[in-house]
């Protein structure tokens, strides 16, 4: 720029010597990130006519742009503004416009006289539009008054020069210009806080610089605790050179910094109006605010003034809906002050906050208010009269209140009639493990509940029983049964907002007991019923919930369902349950019965040591039942009977409350009776147990005892008994096919055989086949097509170092087929239908299906294509 033009633009019209520092591009700085993905926005945003950059202060606005206009590829000429407060008068700013363009080279421009702006502006924009090459024109710092001249100035200069004007502003704010017409248009380039925001590599590139070393660790935390916020991170990192611990620095360092507070202080809360710093201060009490929230805590005469708060501060982040909230640094600072200047105000605006929280029906917040203002009994009221008690729990995601209400102390729940506090301990005390705290704690809160009329008292006896249902304390059937009814009439009772989370656990108590009582498909019902509610919660109530589900499963001797529910609940994390580390022994048991029925008996023992540990952890009669009928039953299968009986001795008291329990265990010790070698000793239990399986039971001590007439007699009513359980069922049909194998009736054997092996297969039940394998393994050498549908199921009941059943040759033929019977197994070797076999044949439908029933008779199958494989391997075909 020509000194000539500079001394003619001196009177009165140019900002004269300071000029030249105000149109330059700021110099860079040896701290200076490379900052790729930035320089490339300001690139592509200079290919049109508008760039916005905005950002609190110190968030690298300014830098970048500098940065960029120094070394980045630009369109053309680069014309720079330094604007302060004052630079926002039209005949300062266009002045200094004027001077930035010419110090760019751009020439010609028209001169600005003192008769109003529109003529010069109109001139200015001709004069730009005739160019052949763009200019970029940054105006750092720009932030004229909503609705002034000069923005309306602005914006029809960058409007008339069409193309060839390229605009850049940085501000702590949207500037007062149409930004959403170039936003529809396609036309506008926006580079917001969130985008200058630095990343782990530039933290760590930053520090480094100050030759600062931290481990990847510290450099992701000191980001996060000042959201990459440029200005504070340079303070961290200059404090940080040569500090004895700069690890231990970034996990401490946060808004309350001095260095932080300091540069704060002079940038942003000096610079405001009184009332505009007052209403800075009184929201920092609250994580995140709206207009109501600001009115609240400043007077009714906050309004206006937080419009332009949320307008005009970049520190203070638009979360949606209304809300917003500070920037973590600032809003840690801004607290620190309020604490500093005004140290008696924190508690009043906490108790104000927590109030109006709890009346706009936002418990985590009303809940925080009031700890913060050290009021204990209004925060567990919040909580018991908001039906909130599940979140603490575990039951629903309770984090933000346990990590708010798991400090609670000692004084807060002795020192008060109310039974609130001493409610919410002894939920936290639970959550813990803290069982004895947790009981002494809710005492008290009984005693002070049964001193309170009924109507106030609802909410709290609900939360008792809770706590009481979630311990797992009451073991006994009718203690359980009790405390349910009670549950159910208080839910019925109690208004409040709804809680999924409750009535899932009462309607889980409802499964246990129909678990207790022997109806375990009422249990399942129930526990399907509670199992959507506790998505959203603690890992340990789902694993409660889907373990007591796969037990039920396997009571009723689903073993197929129960074990791919018990896999959902083993991949929940088990060191997540609370406490840490707690097993849930309805999990293990429903394994350990599954790998039972699987003949996996190493992987049984391993889940029934599990089921002990839990039993120790959380007493349950019901299970410690379960635990040692599961385990008699594995004794028995490892070939260790007499300790069986030892076990079932010792159980038989436990489970004399539950009949049904009480069969099984009867069942159990036939069992162990007829291992033992001691048939005649298992027909008393045999005939206790009664039923479907009892009949299975004494049919096997008939068998023991050689006398086949006896066992079928016995075994005949289940075999058409569809509604035994599946283990009982594959029992009988297995006994029925080893009876007719010993009377030489081979086609009802194989039949009765197929049968037991299907189910087995489907319901994944191998144990019987274990115990069967004496006469079974040989019966499926011989029977090759029997065998190769079922290989997966045998082959591990196969003794080691022994070969797979394989048949050499196939088994004879019950009966010679006629030549009639052998015509319709040739057409039935070509596919053809029963109508179409009679079609071919000439005679009727029933006729063929009479001919089918007899082949299959004496070829010993039960299907079409196992008689055609059959018929060829025998050379029938």
């Amino acid at each position: 720029m020509s000194e000539a033009p500079a001394q003619g633009r001196a009177r009165g019209r140019s900002p004269a010597p300071i000029a030249k520092a105000k149109v330059c591009v700021p110099g860079g700085h040896p701290w200076v990130i490379t900052r790729p993905h930035l320089m490339a926005r300001l690139e592509k945003g200079t290919r049109g006519p508008l760039t916005v950059v905005t950002g609190p202060p110190g968030a690298g606005k300014s830098v970048v742009t500098a940065s960029w206009a120094a070394t980045g590829h630009r369109p053309g000429p680069v014309a720079w503004v330094s604007l302060d407060e004052p630079d926002h008068r039209p005949d300062v700013f266009w002045d200094l416009v004027v001077a930035a363009l010419e110090q760019a080279g751009v020439a010609d421009l028209p001169r600005r006289t003192g008769h109003g702006h529109d003529m010069f502006c109109a001139r200015l924009a001709f004069t730009l539009s005739a160019r052949a090459t763009p200019v970029v024109l940054v105006l750092d710092d720009f932030h004229p008054p909503v609705g002034s001249a000069l923005a309306h100035e602005v914006a029809r200069v960058l409007k008339g020069a069409g193309p060839v004007l390229r605009l850049v502003l940085t501000s702590r704010s949207d500037p007062p210009l149409p930004l959403h017409r170039y936003r529809l248009m396609g036309e506008l380039v926006e580079i917001r806080s969130g985008d200058l925001a630095f990343d782990d590599r530039e933290v760590r590139e930053l520090l480094a610089h100050h030759g600062v070393s931290v481990t990847p660790a510290s450099v992701s935390a000191l980001r996060r605790r000042t959201e990459g916020w440029a200005a504070g991170l340079r303070l961290a990192a200059m404090t940080m050179e040569g500090h004895p611990d700069p690890d231990g620095f970034a996990a401490r360092f946060a808004g309350d910094d001095r260095a932080i507070v300091e540069y704060l202080v002079a940038e942003v809360l000096d610079a405001q109006p009184p009332e505009v710093r007052r209403l800075l201060l009184v929201l920092s009490v609250a994580e995140r605010f709206d207009a109501e929230l600001a009115a609240e805590l400043a007077g009714p005469d906050a309004g206006e003034l937080f419009a332009d708060l949320v307008r005009r501060n970049a520190f203070v982040l638009p979360l949606g809906h209304g809300w917003y909230r500070y920037h973590a640094v600032f809003g840690a600072a801004l607290n620190l002050i309020l604490r500093h200047e005004h140290p008696a105000a924190s508690t009043p605006l906490h108790r104000r906050a927590a109030a109006w929280f709890g009346r706009a029906g936002l418990p985590d917040e009303a809940v925080r208010q009031a700890v913060l203002a050290g009021d204990w009994s209004y925060a567990s009221w919040l909580v018991i009269d908001g039906l909130a008690i599940g979140r603490l729990l575990g039951l629903a995601d309770g984090r933000p209140l346990a990590a708010l209400l798991g400090d609670i102390p000692d004084h807060a729940v002795s020192g008060t009639a109310e039974p609130e506090p001493s409610l919410v301990a002894a939920a936290v005390s639970l959550a813990r493990g803290d069982d004895r705290a947790c009981a002494e704690h809710l005492d008290r809160a009984e005693d002070l509940l049964a001193g309170l009329p009924d109507a106030h008292a609802l909410p709290g006896r609900l939360a008792a029983g809770l706590i009481r249902l979630a311990a797992i304390r009451p073991v006994r059937h009718e203690h359980l049964r009790d405390l349910v009814r009670d549950l159910d009439r208080l839910l019925a009772a109690v208004s409040g907002p709804e809680s999924p989370e409750l009535r899932a656990l009462v309607r889980y108590a409802h499964g246990l007991l129909e678990l207790r009582a022997g109806r375990p498909g009422h249990a399942a019902r129930a526990f399907r019923d509670a199992l959507p509610a506790t998505e959203a919660g603690g890992d340990l109530q789902r694993r409660r919930c889907l373990g007591s589900l796969a037990l039920a499963e396997a009571l009723q001797g689903r073993f197929r369902w129960a074990a791919d529910l018990a896999a959902k609940a083993g991949r929940l994390p088990e060191v997540s349950t609370l406490p840490a580390g707690r097993r849930v022994a309805t999990v293990h048991l429903a394994c350990a019965w599954v790998a039972l029925e699987d003949a996996r008996l190493d992987e049984a023992q391993v889940e029934l040591a599990k089921v002990r540990v839990a039993n120790e952890q959380v007493p349950d009669d019901f299970l410690a039942v379960l635990h040692d009928l599961l385990t008699a039953r594995l004794d028995i299968a490892t070939g260790r009977p007499e300790r069986a009986l030892t076990v079932l001795d010792g159980t038989d008291e436990n489970a004399a409350e539950l009949p049904w329990l009480r069969r099984r265990m009867r069942l159990a010790e036939a069992e162990a009776h007829m291992a033992d070698g001691a048939p005649a000793a298992a027909i008393g239990p045999a005939r206790d147990a009664g039923g479907a399986e009892g009949a299975v039971a004494l049919a096997r001590v008939h068998l023991d005892r050689q006398d086949p007439a006896a066992a079928s007699t016995a075994i005949r009513p289940v075999l058409t008994e569809s509604s035994a359980p599946a283990p009982v069922r594959l029992d009988a049909w297995l006994l029925d096919a080893c009876l007719a194998y010993r009377t030489g009736d081979h086609s009802r054997g194989r039949r009765s055989l197929e049968r037991a092996l299907r189910l087995g297969e489907r319901e994944g039940i191998r144990l019987p086949f274990a115990r069967a394998r004496g006469w079974l393994l040989p019966v499926l050498e011989r029977d090759p097509e029997l065998l190769r549908p079922h290989r997966r199921l045998i082959a591990p009941l196969v003794p080691a170092g022994t070969r797979t059943p394989a048949a050499p040759e196939a088994p004879a033929v019950v009966d010679r087929l006629s030549a009639r019977e052998r015509e319709v197994l040739t057409l039935l070797a070509k596919m053809l239908t029963t109508e179409e076999i009679a079609a071919e044949m000439y005679i009727s439908v029933n006729t063929v299906k009479t001919h089918l029933k007899s082949i299959y008779r004496k070829l010993a199958v039960t299907r079409r294509g196992e008689a055609v494989r059959r018929a060829h391997r025998l050379h029938l075909l």
